[in-house]
């Protein structure tokens, strides 16, 4: 289904000439993307509808996917893990929320470790799109810094024990993407802009 809705599409702007061969590589890993990105969304959410947790998936997945597009971060190597990861992650947190209470303790924190991984970590590129401007990164750091500061800000505003919870979540979940370790076990570069600074 994912190379018919791809090729279909690469086929449709190369006859209107809105990509060439140069561009082709480039359309089709963002038209594959989109595609993961739409079904893997849509199934979350029909199981978050399955188990009454909805508010809590859809709000887990706006906020943590505002700041993953500046704190970037790890990739799964295939597919399948990919699913399996999101599944896991956007379907069993939110249900853990709805029916359990996180220690107020642990989500301090994650409030706290949330904000050091950014300070040491972000963004964290991948070898498929490494980050070789240095200004950009400085940028998308302060910016993913900005974001975190009004989740916190926003957790204790609402005065929204599950809010916290989430805000606490999505800082778990960040911190695993970017820390140095996790592409260490992984067996994945880190900082990829390096090597190609070396060239």
């Amino acid at each position: 289904m994912k190379e018919i809705f791809v090729n279909n599409s690469l086929n449709y702007l190369k006859k209107h000439n809105a990509c060439n061969k140069k561009q082709e590589n480039i359309f089709k890993y963002t038209l594959e993307s989109l595609y993961s990105f739409v079904t893997k969304t849509l199934v979350i959410l029909i199981f978050s509808i399955l188990l009454n947790s909805f508010e809590i998936t859809a709000i887990l997945l706006v906020c943590y996917s505002i700041l993953r597009g500046f704190t970037f971060g790890i990739h799964a190597t295939k597919n399948i893990y990919c699913w399996i990861i999101s599944l896991s992650v956007y379907v069993l947190f939110p249900f853990l929320i709805k029916h359990f209470y996180l220690p107020i303790q642990f989500i301090y924190f994650m409030f706290f470790i949330g904000i050091i991984a950014i300070l040491l970590w972000a963004p964290a590129d991948t070898k498929a799109r490494p980050l070789l401007n240095r200004k950009k990164r400085i940028v998308n750091k302060l910016i993913s810094l900005c974001i975190s500061l009004i989740y916190i800000i926003g957790a204790f505003e609402l005065n929204n024990y599950n809010f916290k919870e989430i805000v606490s979540i999505l800082f778990l979940l960040n911190t695993v993407c970017i820390c140095p370790l996790t592409y260490y076990i992984f067996r994945l570069p880190y900082k990829n802009y390096r090597f190609y600074n070396k060239k």
